[in-house]
């Protein structure tokens, strides 16, 4: 057997190793079963040289594409891939976190791939900036949940921007405790 490539899953939320997850893998738009390894690590064998494209799909997560290429580059630490998979509304966000969910809307139907940011400043004083987007998985679609990183002051100011090409941004402040969950349905319209 021939190693190919490896990939290592990274939470992007704890930004560890994404261990005891059962993901499915498309390579090239095909089905493939790496090998799993500990620390999530997945080794793709016997590959041919050249391009790939490899999708993750896991619904914890957002849907995620890297591309590699073989052979690999050598020593084999500095050929592994690391892909940090973005957390979907899905996810079991740990308790004390500070999160904004809700629903992206047009014309009352979801809108999925809206892209979600929030600035703000943490309890020092010091600017911050969270982001993700809204689901396009099933009963999940249009659904987001953004999580705000680090301690925040009571009463902190957060800044949420939704935007999406074709429709019209819609910003909004908040104020926000911290280990608070807010929920914000947003209403977005064509251009």
């Amino acid at each position: 057997m021939k190693l190919s490539a490896v990939v290592q899953l990274i939470d992007g939320f704890s930004q560890a190793p994404a261990v005891g997850l059962r993901p499915k893998f498309l390579l090239n738009q095909q089905p493939y079963a790496p090998l799993a390894k500990p620390q999530a690590f997945y080794a793709f064998s016997d590959l041919e040289d050249g391009d790939y494209q490899l999708t993750i799909s896991y619904p914890l997560f957002f849907e995620r594409q890297i591309r590699f290429e073989v052979p690999l580059r050598l020593p084999l630490a500095d050929a592994i891939v690391p892909c940090y998979l973005e957390p979907s509304p899905l996810y079991p966000y740990p308790a004390g976190t500070t999160l904004i969910r809700g629903q992206v809307l047009c014309a009352a139907k979801p809108l999925a791939g809206v892209a979600i940011g929030a600035n703000y400043q943490n309890w020092r004083g010091e600017p911050k900036s969270a982001a993700t987007q809204s689901s396009d998985y099933g009963q999940y679609d249009g659904r987001y949940a953004l999580a705000l990183g680090g301690k925040l002051a009571a009463g902190t100011p957060v800044d949420v921007s939704f935007s999406k090409a074709g429709y019209a941004t819609v910003e909004k402040r908040l104020l926000l405790e911290p280990a608070a969950m807010r929920f914000v349905d947003i209403e977005m319209h064509k251009l």
